[in-house]
C-alpha cells in the first residue's frame, strides 16, 4: 500500500502482449511498475485482458532472465553448464559465429525465427529483425506464418491481390452485417469485441462461424456451428444460395472483376485474343483476355477496368463453343464456373456435410446480402486446418459477391501516417536464383514472401535440402511447444552448428541455444508505432511508448539486441550507426512528425492521415 510519502506515476502507453496493443495506463509507486490499466482516451483503450492486467506479474516474474548465458557443455547433455558473460562477450561470439558461417556456407544457411507479433511483444521489433536478416543475406525466417497468419496475409492474395483480411481491415463502426469466422475477438482481440458490441447496439447484425458457442456466438443472430475441417464447403454453399437467389452484386463482379472472362474447356486457362482463329475487332494486342458482349452479342476483349459501368454488356454467364487457332474449343465465363461449383453444395448436401441447419444457412446468405456493407474477419478457427487455404479463398470469394471490399463499412484498408520502410527488402538481391526453403515445392505458399516453415527448417538442417541450415537466430519463439513435431524439432535444433536466442524466460527451445541473451519486456523498453489497424482513426494514430520502469538486470530490448548485433557483423551502416533513435527519426521523415513531438504527446498523436475508399477505381498514371 502507498504512503503520503509514496510517488506515485501515471504512464501513459499501450500493451504490446497481442494484436490488440490496447490503449493503457500503468501506475508506477516508487520505481515499482504495480497496475495497468485501459485508457479511454487511447483509440484502442475501452478495455484491457486480464493477459495485460497481469503485466507486473509478468515484469518482476522471479524466472526472468537477467543476464547473458553461454553454453559450457554439449547439446545432448541434460545440463547447458550455463555460465554468466558479459554483454561484449555474447554479441562477440554471436557476430564471429555468423559470419564464420556466411563466409563458409553463404548467408542463407543462417535462419532467423520469430515469435509471433500477434500474440507476443514481437511486433515492437519485427521490422527491425528483418532488417537484419535482409542486411545479413539470409532467406529463411521462421515466423509461425503458416499457423496464423496465412489464411489472412496469404492466401487471400490470390482473390483481392492484397490481404483481406488482414491490410483491408473490417469497418466494424459503419457495417450492416458482421461475419466472424473462426474469431472470437472477446479472447483474442478485445477492440474489436468492444467495437462489435456498439455496432450491435446501433442495429448491426452478426454471424459466427465456429463450432464452439463463444461470446460473439451467443450474441449472434446466425450461428453456424460448422463441423470441423468443413468450412470451406460452408463458404461454397452459402455463395451457392446467394448465386441462385441473385443476391450478389453483379456490377461489382462484372466491372472490377475477372467474373465475364471466358475460360477455355481444354486447358482451364483464361482464352486470349491470341488464341482466337479471327481477330477481334479494335485489338491486336494477342495477350488480352476475352468475354462475351451481350450488347452486341460479339467476343470482345476484358482488358483492365475501366470504371464503374464500363463492362456492364458483358455476360456474367455464359458458355459457347469458340473457334479457335487449334479448332473449337469450349468455353464458359469464369462466374460460370464459379456459379457451377457453389450450387453444387446445395442446403441439403450443407447439413450433411458441415451439420449446420439449412435454415441457418440461407438466413445468413439473406444477412449477408439484404444487410451489406459487410464487415469481416477470420482468425486461428480458419487457419490452423490443413486445408487452410482452400478455406480462405473460399470464405474471400464468398465476401466478393458482396461487393463490399474497401466500401465504408466493408473491409478498408485504413490510411496510415507516411513513413519509411525499415524492413530492408532492397538490401537481399534475389537475382542468384536462391530461394527461402520450400519455394520449390510450393512456389506460392509462405516461401514466396520468405518464410519458412518449421517442416523445412527442419529438413534444411537434418538432411541439407534444398541445402543446409547450420546456424538459427531466435528471438522470443519457442518452436517445441508452439509447433509441430517436437521430437524432430529438438533433434534439428540439437544439430545446429550455432544458435542465438534472445528471450525473457528459458525456453525448451531457449535451452538448445549456444548464447541466450535475456529480453526486457515491453513495459521496460521504448517503442515506436505507426497504426493501430482497428478503425480510420486507431490507424492515423503514431505513438512512442515509454517505458514504465527499468530494464530488469541486464536485460535489452530486442531491438536494442538487433542494432547492436548488427554493427559487430559489420552492418552498421544501414542500422544507422547503432543508433534506434536516428532510425526512429528515419522512419518518421515523410510524416513530418518528430520524436520531440512524440514524447510531449506520451498517448500520441494524430498524423491526420484520412481513409479514402473504393480505392481501386482510383487511377495512376491513366490506369487502374
Amino acid at each position: 500500500m502507498s504512503t503520503d510519502s509514496s510517488r506515485t506515476e501515471h504512464v501513459a502507453g499501450y500493451c504490446a502482449l497481442c494484436v490488440s496493443r490496447c490503449g493503457t495506463i500503468a501506475t508506477v509507486v516508487d520505481g515499482r511498475f504495480v497496475a495497468f490499466e485501459p485508457d479511454p482516451l487511447h483509440p484502442t483503450g475501452q478495455a484491457i485482458c486480464a493477459k495485460g492486467r497481469a503485466a507486473p506479474e509478468l515484469v518482476y516474474h522471479v524466472e526472468r532472465l537477467t543476464h547473458p548465458l553461454r553454453r559450457t557443455r554439449p547439446k545432448g547433455d541434460p545440463d547447458p553448464g550455463w555460465e554468466r558473460i558479459s554483454w561484449d562477450e555474447a554479441l562477440d561470439e554471436t557476430a564471429a559465429q555468423l559470419r564464420r558461417l556466411a563466409r563458409d556456407h553463404g548467408p542463407e544457411s543462417v535462419a532467423f525465427a520469430v515469435a509471433s507479433p500477434s500474440t507476443s511483444a514481437l511486433s515492437d521489433a519485427l521490422g527491425w529483425v528483418e532488417r537484419l536478416k535482409n542486411a545479413f543475406g539470409s532467406r529463411n525466417f521462421i515466423g509461425a506464418f503458416e499457423l496464423c497468419g496465412w489464411g489472412r496475409y496469404g492466401a487471400t492474395l490470390s482473390t483481392f491481390g492484397e490481404s483481406v483480411p488482414g491490410v483491408y481491415m473490417p469497418d466494424l463502426e459503419h457495417a450492416g452485417c458482421i461475419l466472424y469466422w473462426g474469431y472470437n475477438p472477446n479472447l483474442a482481440r478485445l477492440t474489436h469485441a468492444v467495437a462489435t458490441t456498439d455496432a450491435l447496439k446501433r442495429g448491426a447484425r452478426l454471424i459466427v462461424v465456429d463450432p464452439r458457442r463463444t461470446g460473439p456466438a451467443s450474441k449472434a443472430d446466425v450461428w453456424l456451428r460448422v463441423r470441423p475441417g468443413t468450412d470451406g464447403a460452408l463458404a461454397l454453399g452459402i455463395a451457392g444460395v446467394m448465386i441462385e437467389r441473385g443476391w450478389f452484386d453483379a456490377d461489382f463482379l462484372r466491372d472490377w472483376t475477372n467474373a465475364p472472362m471466358l475460360v477455355r474447356g481444354d486447358t482451364g486457362r483464361l482464352l486470349r485474343a491470341g488464341d482466337l482463329e479471327g481477330a477481334i475487332a479494335g485489338t491486336d494486342d494477342a495477350a488480352a483476355f476475352v468475354a462475351w458482349s451481350e450488347q452486341d452479342e460479339a467476343l470482345v476483349t476484358c482488358g483492365r477496368p475501366a470504371g464503374d459501368g464500363a463492362r456492364a454488356h458483358l455476360a456474367l454467364e455464359r458458355k459457347l463453343t469458340i473457334e479457335t487457332g487449334s479448332g473449337p474449343v469450349d468455353c464458359t465465363t469464369v462466374f460460370s464456373l464459379v456459379a457451377e461449383m457453389c450450387r453444387r453444395h446445395t442446403p441439403d448436401l450443407i447439413e450433411e456435410i458441415c451439420g449446420v441447419d439449412r435454415a441457418h444457412l440461407v438466413e445468413a446468405a439473406r444477412l449477408l446480402w439484404h444487410e451489406r456493407p459487410v464487415a469481416y474477419y477470420a482468425w486461428s478457427g480458419v487457419e490452423m486446418q490443413s486445408s487452410a487455404t482452400q478455406i480462405a479463398r473460399a470464405i474471400a470469394q464468398l465476401y466478393a459477391l458482396t461487393g463490399s471490399f474497401d466500401r465504408q463499412g466493408g473491409n478498408v484498408r485504413y490510411a496510415s501516417a507516411a513513413a519509411n520502410p525499415i524492413e530492408g527488402h532492397d538490401l537481399i538481391s534475389r537475382a542468384d536464383g536462391r530461394h527461402a526453403l520450400g519455394f520449390y515445392e510450393r512456389p506460392l505458399g509462405p516461401a514466396r514472401f520468405g518464410f519458412t516453415t518449421t517442416e523445412e527448417l527442419y529438413r534444411g538442417i537434418l538432411e541439407g535440402q534444398p541445402y543446409a541450415i547450420r546456424g538459427l537466430v531466435g528471438f522470443g519463439t519457442n518452436l517445441l511447444l508452439s509447433h509441430a513435431d517436437g521430437l524432430r524439432g529438438r533433434e534439428a535444433l540439437s544439430a545446429l552448428e550455432f544458435t542465438v536466442y534472445a528471450d525473457l524466460f528459458m525456453s525448451p527451445t531457449a535451452e538448445l541455444a549456444d548464447i541466450v541473451l535475456p529480453v526486457a519486456s515491453a513495459f521496460e523498453t521504448e517503442t515506436l508505432r505507426f497504426g493501430f489497424e482497428v478503425s480510420p482513426e486507431a490507424q492515423s494514430h503514431v505513438q512512442l511508448r515509454r517505458r514504465v520502469v527499468d530494464p530488469i538486470g541486464e536485460s535489452r530490448s530486442d531491438t536494442d539486441i538487433v542494432f547492436d548485433l548488427a554493427c559487430r557483423l559489420g552492418l552498421g551502416e544501414v542500422f544507422w550507426d547503432g543508433s534506434v533513435e536516428a532510425a526512429y527519426r528515419h522512419h518518421l521523415a515523410p510524416s513530418g512528425i518528430t520524436l520531440e513531438e512524440l514524447r510531449a504527446h506520451p498517448r500520441g498523436v494524430d498524423a491526420k492521415a484520412r481513409t479514402t475508399y473504393r480505392k481501386f477505381t482510383e487511377t495512376v498514371d491513366g490506369a487502374r
